[in-house]
């Protein structure tokens, strides 16, 4: 008696039951012999995969394992077209996937004809005599190993966001999900702001935070309410900036205050520090590349993106809004005895940060031990889904218009695998993954576990 139902499903449509711990199979007609070869193994035939420019017979190169089944079934005169089409004929061959429900609970193959099926009648008699055939199957794995159930999970982005205003007067607005709040003055306070924000009906009551100082908030919008925070600035004065030089020192001027003064020669970073200590600007509300040595000082992000040369007075945008990174998590385990290679879907964002842990594989790759323990690939800003696949086999990097966007990493890519039994269902793996986007962005993470034999293995 069968210990397993078998099913055939071929990407024709059609399904199948040939085989199953009851006989309700029986009323298809299509029935898998009680003798299938390459079947209850976890043997392969391997395949050498030349290296380029090397003779043959010698070894060089990659194994490559291959998986043929042969399988027969017997039929009836009238289930035999059915069959055929099951598997599709040499001009167009159908992928039929081979489901085997046992006591390992779902895995699978999916398969296509190696050669033409192979019809015998028992006896050599006319099937129209007895009304049976034979039919030996001998087909090859598209994959050769079994893939169990996918497990799919999902993470949310709430929207963390930094608001910076440098300005010493005038209004600004915010928008969220296309609605804007009335005028906020320059100074306006965390409370004030947060019921502007909870009078939008994209936010509602009690769906945001508002924390930080008047000129530089943080606003935290949840995930229930996908948007992006925006700020309208024009009603804002411009900050004056200037550059007073001394005899050794200079001094910037931002609006009505003043640096501490600062040599020379000072470093970008010294400059940025420098910057951030006043009111006006905050910390992170400024990017300084260059110095004041040759006179030129660059200011690359922020109220004070300009640049400054000598002691010219310039006026620059006084509002703008940042995202920051939040942090989710999720549980992976490897119970199989092959690698797994995790595929993410990651929506729009101004920028992601997917796990590429080595779990101490970094000899592979030539590095030293423990170097990518934690390594991650950050993404460059999303206008559109992006598909990450890990396997090497793979197009690691697919765009939802099927563009391929690969160049826009600089040549990184994820390079690691989930090896063999690591962590289990009870006690998974943490990995984490960052954001910086708009509240309701959506991180979904594919973990699709492959086995060397249908069932067991654990």
């Amino acid at each position: 008696m069968a210990i397993a139902t078998i099913t055939l499903e071929s990407d024709n449509g059609d399904s199948v039951v040939v085989s199953a711990p009851t006989f309700g199979f029986l009323a298809d007609d299509i029935i898998l012999d009680t003798d299938p070869k390459a079947l209850y193994d976890t043997e392969f035939a391997t395949r050498t995969e030349s290296g380029a420019f090397e003779t043959g017979g010698r070894i060089v190169g990659t194994d490559v394992p291959i998986r043929e089944m042969v399988l027969p079934f017997w039929l009836t005169p009238a289930s035999r077209p059915r069959f055929q089409k099951l598997w599709g004929t040499p001009g167009n061959f159908r992928k039929v996937t081979y489901h085997y429900d046992g006591v390992s609970g779902r895995r699978s193959l999916t398969l296509k004809l190696a050669k033409g099926i192979l019809y015998e009648t028992e006896g050599g008699e006319d099937a129209d005599v007895n009304d049976t055939y034979h039919a030996v199957v001998s087909a090859l794995a598209v994959n050769p190993m079994f893939e169990s159930a996918s497990n799919v999970s999902q993470w949310t982005n709430s929207g963390n966001w930094t608001v910076f205003i440098a300005s010493t007067s005038g209004t600004f607005k915010l928008g969220y999900a296309g609605q804007q709040t009335g005028n906020l003055a320059y100074n306006a306070s965390t409370a004030t702001v947060k019921t502007a924000l909870e009078g939008l009906s994209t936010i509602g009551a009690g769906n945001v935070t508002v924390s930080g100082t008047p000129g530089q908030l943080t606003v935290v919008t949840p995930a229930t309410k996908p948007g992006s925070l925006t700020v309208d600035g024009s009603g804002l004065s411009p900050l004056s900036i200037s550059i007073q030089l001394g005899a050794l020192t200079f001094t910037i001027t931002v609006g009505s205050e003043i640096t501490q003064p600062l040599i020379y020669r000072s470093s970008a970073a010294t400059i940025q520090q420098a910057l951030e200590q006043l009111s006006s600007i905050g910390t992170g509300g400024v990017g300084v590349t260059g110095t004041l040595f040759g006179y030129l000082l660059s200011f690359t992000s922020g109220p004070l993106a300009t640049v400054l040369t000598g002691s010219a007075t310039v006026s620059t945008p006084t509002a703008y809004v940042t995202p920051n990174l939040n942090t989710g998590w999720f549980d992976v385990w490897n119970p199989t005895d092959q690698p797994l290679w995790l595929e993410w879907s990651l929506d729009p964002a101004f920028q992601w940060q997917f796990p590429d842990f080595s779990f101490g594989n970094e000899r592979k790759w030539g590095r030293a031990a423990g170097t990518d323990a934690a390594r991650m690939v950050v993404t460059p800003e999303l206008t559109q889904i992006l598909s990450v696949m890990s396997d090497p086999l793979m197009d690691t990097y697919v765009s939802a218009d099927l563009s391929n966007p690969a160049g826009l990493f600089n040549g990184v890519e994820p390079i690691y695998m989930v090896p063999p039994y690591t962590g289990t269902e009870a006690d998974p793996v943490p990995l984490p993954v960052l954001c910086a986007g708009p509240s309701g962005a959506k991180a979904t993470l594919y973990q699709r576990r492959f086995w060397s034999a249908e069932s067991g293995l654990l």
